[in-house]
């Protein structure tokens, strides 16, 4: 007895928000992480790290 009503969708939205609040974050967080990693790895333990290896 009653109707059924379809499961909410996400909108074309969702797809924005979750990319602004999420992934934007994360990545930002993630070069960071990087960009430190390689001032650590040239001038306290002088040595290569990352793709500039390949260039020298």
């Amino acid at each position: 007895m009653g109707h059924e009503i379809t499961a909410p969708k996400p909108t074309k939205w969702a797809f924005f928000y979750i990319l602004k609040y999420i992934g934007l974050p994360v990545c930002m967080i993630l070069t960071g992480l990087d960009i430190l990693l390689y001032f650590i790895f040239k001038y306290a333990f002088n040595s290569c790290y990352g793709l500039f290896c390949l260039i020298n």
